[in-house]
């Protein structure tokens, strides 16, 4: 009798392991309002993207994100982009726009013609702002306001190419912002750019960039896209290469895009883009969506149980819809270790202008 009471109170020890385990996997179809309130920062006159949080010592929430003129479409964003700055006394907003963080400095810097991507780490008193940058060949300086660069120009792709990351430093949110004359992460043998950074802190001390680079595979246009994860003992590098691609697929060159990652209840997370044009080539059965992976150390990554984050439609809690053509660059905003806000990207299906999306997280 003994026997038995002791296997059963160990079976249900067991259950209530599992139990509390399952309870604490991430799932944000339950972690987001099913129909959120309709909290946008946009601009008049502006296509606004790449947007997120942090908190200064002013008590404010500072919005750092990538902006460019509405008159020159949305494929501008590779040739015109400069990163902003907004603020607000709610996480949730509303933000009000404040300055150019990282403006145009012309062309004789590798990041003088365009800044995107911009991705912020407050570490104890200083500000290190992540982005991508980049220089053409001048060919848009002398171009009208209306025109609209596209993927069929080549002056389009030149911007591209030049593609590096670079990273400014300051001791407010406000600025003034020190940028440097030559890229954090440039290209290596066999990669044509580098981009998109997120960089976060390890448990451990270190510091760990997420980023991708373009294929060089001696075509002009280049290759497939390869993630990547580094590691450094400081926000200004060396960042070192783990030598494992971040996240890889058999049924595509591109599997994911845009992605923002953390650490939080002993795991690392990671919110991507599943960058499938279809079902068939997807990461998961959602197709088109934002989705999850999950890693014990943060540099061997698996798609996580609840691998939805979101899908690429919204009903808001006015009863008014949204399809989106494009959702994507999610940050998340952490406080005492949890998150509380996804900041997301968004381009509705039919729409030439995009803007932010601020969701409150439970």
């Amino acid at each position: 009798m003994v026997k038995i009471c002791f296997y059963v109170l160990c079976a249900l020890f067991m259950i209530s392991c599992s139990f509390q385990k399952k309870s604490q996997e991430l799932d944000f179809t339950q972690l987001i309002p099913a129909k959120p309130d309709k909290r946008f920062f946009q601009m008049e006159g502006y296509c606004v993207w790449c947007n997120g949080a942090v908190k200064g010592e002013d008590g404010k929430y500072h919005l750092f994100f990538s902006r460019w003129p509405e008159s020159r479409g949305f494929d501008a964003w590779v040739t015109h982009s400069e990163i902003a700055h907004a603020v607000s006394d709610s996480l949730l907003g509303p933000y009000v726009f404040h300055d150019i963080a990282i403006p145009h400095r012309g062309n004789q810097y590798w990041d003088g013609a365009y800044a995107h991507n911009p991705h912020v780490l407050k570490e104890g008193d200083t500000y290190y702002l992540y982005y991508t940058g980049n220089r053409g060949s001048g060919y848009w300086y002398h171009t009208a306001d209306t025109v609209k660069p596209t993927m069929n120009d080549r002056e389009w792709w030149i911007n591209r190419n030049n593609q590096r990351i670079g990273v400014a430093v300051a001791k407010s949110p406000y600025g003034p912002w020190k940028r440097f004359d030559k890229p954090l992460i440039d290209i290596s043998e066999g990669r044509k750019t580098t981009g998109v950074p997120t960089v976060s802190k390890r448990p451990e001390g270190k510091y760990m960039m997420v980023y991708k680079s373009v294929t060089d595979n001696g075509t002009f246009k280049g290759g497939g896209v390869v993630h990547h994860v580094a590691l450094a003992d400081h926000p200004l590098g060396p960042f070192v290469d783990y030598d494992k691609p971040f996240v890889v697929s058999s049924k595509s060159d591109f599997p994911i895009d845009d992605h923002v990652e953390w650490y939080q209840d002993g795991k690392y997370y990671c919110i991507a883009k599943d960058h499938a044009g279809s079902k068939e080539n997807s990461l998961t059965k959602f197709g088109k969506a934002l989705i999850l992976f999950e890693s014990e150390d943060g540099l061997n990554w698996q798609l996580a149980e609840n691998a939805l984050v979101h899908e690429f439609h919204m009903e808001f809690s006015d009863g008014t819809q949204m399809d989106f053509e494009r959702l994507e660059m999610p940050k998340v905003y952490m406080e005492d270790g949890k998150i509380k806000a996804l900041f997301l990207a968004a381009k509705p299906v039919g729409v030439s202008k995009s803007f932010s999306i601020v969701l409150p997280v439970q």
